[in-house]
């Protein structure tokens, strides 16, 4: 007999990335470490749940337990233990945890219903089944709940086949994918309660984050937004929207982060919003917002934006190069970034430059041109990322084709401070130091100086001196795999000699007259024999995380040798009749 919905125990959790991707690993930093956010999805599907009936319901968000700094505590392991359903939220760079949480709970009380979400699980729902019960795939604001009545109805078996939007493994061992749900529209969107947050929360958090739409149809090709929430944009009407803010501003008045996609998307509703935030005196410490440069193009937005209290603005300006522009599928050019980031500074709003270093169009040169761009800018803050192959977007399945991911499945790298990626005109270890060196340069003493000099304000200066404080710890914290790129590199040059001699002797053999083309070939296949396994254990003392990549490497290398065999054996016999071809 099935429980009773108040009765079904349902904890969610997000878990915060670490350093080697274990559960109990060292918590890792990036740019966003200088500021504390809750988490993703969760506070919007704790409230969800709870109106939908399922008022035992609670979340878990280890990055705020002050007892074990950042990680499960006894009380959080007897709650997940004692769970009907636990809900895990993953990101790519924090899949290999979250996986060792569903595993350790599986163990220690197989009875738990493990549901994964978010857009790594949605993207590689095969992965999380090895584990997990069901993958709640792209938005689950209404397959969730949805799932809940089901295992609420039958804890053992439940049925799942009419339920949207999820992968499941049936008790045979079979796993199936549903049909999409669709999209929330925007009055389903409108109609989701306000987000629920935990204590630890509420206490820790410097800002807190306003999400009032869904959606992009900009196609840029290293993202996954389009994957996970479609190509339309859907927003929160005007009310539901100013009720959220006074919601949040309610929960702990803290500055707010627009977590929108693209803040601007409807540059109309945007002026209508902040145009009642000043009619109806509601103030805002501080917001800040993710824009597309097109804000720019409108005065009237700038000034609202400004008055309204907007300190500043996260802008993907990806590159100086405008040819990796057209390949991201960028839609911008250097100069439209450029108008962009004056056009904010003179109402007094900071630019966040974020840029995407590594397309197959960017060289080590391009890593310095963009530096001095910044800096030349007088960007208040910048990320230099290196260019990420996270499942679900186009160019990660592209990349894949082509041989180019360095560390495939090494989740915890996929976070855009490691280099796991062989561009067309630079090495990962040169796109590797390119960033660190771009980092260190923009977050550097003399930067601080120049602009406390410049009258650029304390802001600027203190935040690059906490700036490179960071960049230095993230530095020390990949120093083994800095030092496993560079053995790879030194690897890759010694091979790319070999190189040379092995399409030499490749032609030796097919253009030895004193063999049947039957003996040349079973020479070629001991030749190709000889060479993999003179690859392999070559590559040996590399990092075991590049294994696969090296396997690839060498069945490709293999092929075209082979292809340049038979190349010259088919030239060779089209000109010497007496060699028989079959």
């Amino acid at each position: 007999m099935g429980r009773r919905r108040r009765d079904l125990v349902v904890t969610l959790i997000e878990l915060p990335a670490t350093v080697d991707g274990r559960l109990d690993g060292k918590l890792a930093k990036d740019v966003y470490s200088l500021l504390d956010y809750p988490a993703r999805g969760i506070p919007l599907l704790t409230a969800i749940l709870k109106k939908a009936g399922y008022a035992d319901t609670v979340a878990i968000n280890p990055k705020y337990n002050r007892r074990t700094r950042g990680h499960l505590d006894r009380g959080d392991w007897a709650r997940l233990l004692s769970s009907d359903v636990v809900g895990i939220s993953a990101i790519t760079r924090t899949a290999p945890q979250s996986l060792e949480l569903a595993r350790r709970l599986k163990e220690a009380n197989p009875r738990i219903r493990i549901v994964f979400g978010g857009p790594h699980p949605t993207a590689l729902p095969e992965e999380a089944l090895q584990v997990a019960d069901v993958v709640v795939r792209h938005e689950g604001d209404h397959t969730f709940p949805e799932l809940l009545d089901r295992f609420r109805e039958d804890p053992e078996r439940p049925f799942l086949e009419d339920v949207l939007g999820i992968a499941y493994r049936t008790p045979e061992g079979e796993i199936r994918l549903t049909p999409n749900r669709p999209f929330l529209t925007s009055e389903q969107l409108s109609a989701l309660p306000f987000p629920e947050y935990t204590e630890g929360e509420r206490r820790g958090v410097t800002h807190l984050v306003v999400n009032t739409s869904r959606g992009c149809p900009f196609e840029c090709e290293y993202c996954s937004v389009i994957d996970n929430f479609g190509r339309q944009f859907r927003f929160l009407d005007d009310d539901t929207t100013i009720a959220l803010i006074k919601h949040t501003l309610g929960v702990k008045r803290c500055p707010i982060f627009f977590g929108d996609d693209i803040f601007n998307a409807n540059r109309a509703r945007v002026k209508r919003i902040l145009e009642r935030l000043l009619r109806e005196g509601i103030r805002i410490p501080r917001w800040f917002a993710q824009v597309r440069v097109e804000a720019a193009n409108d005065p009237e937005l700038l000034r609202l934006m400004a008055r309204t209290g907007c300190a500043c603005v996260f802008i993907g300006l990806e590159s100086v190069n405008d040819e990796t522009l057209r390949l991201y599928h960028k839609h911008s050019t250097l100069e439209k970034n450029r108008a962009a980031i004056e056009a904010f500074h003179r109402v007094g709003i900071r630019v966040h430059g974020m840029f995407v270093l590594g397309s197959d169009a960017d060289t080590v040169e391009t890593i310095e041109q963009t530096l001095r761009f910044a800096k030349t800018m007088n960007l208040d803050t910048a990320q230099f990322f290196a260019l990420t192959p996270v499942p679900g977007p186009p160019l990660t399945a592209r990349y894949a084709r082509e041989g180019k991911i360095i560390a495939p499945g090494q989740w915890h790298l996929y976070d855009a401070q490691h280099a796991v990626i062989w561009p067309a005109k630079m090495t990962p270890y040169e796109l590797q130091m390119g960033t660190i060196r771009a980092s260190l340069d923009f977050y550097s003493y003399r930067e601080a100086w120049r602009h406390w000099r410049e009258g650029r304000g304390l802001f600027n200066a203190v935040i690059r001196i906490k700036g490179r404080r960071l960049a230095r710890q993230i530095i020390r914290d990949s120093a083994p795999y800095l030092a496993a790129l560079r053995q790879l590199e030194a690897w890759w040059k010694r091979l790319e000699r070999e190189r040379a001699a092995w399409s030499e002797r490749v032609k030796r053999l097919a253009q030895d007259q004193g063999m049947r083309l039957e003996e040349k070939r079973a020479r070629m296949r001991d030749l190709l024999d000889d060479i993999c396994a003179q690859i392999r254990a070559s590559a040996e003392s590399l990092a075991a995380e590049f294994r696969p990549y090296i396997q690839q490497l060498t069945d490709r290398l293999s092929e075209a040798l082979q292809r340049e065999f038979e190349e010259l054996v088919g030239i060779e016999s089209a000109s010497s009749p007496t060699v028989a071809i079959g």
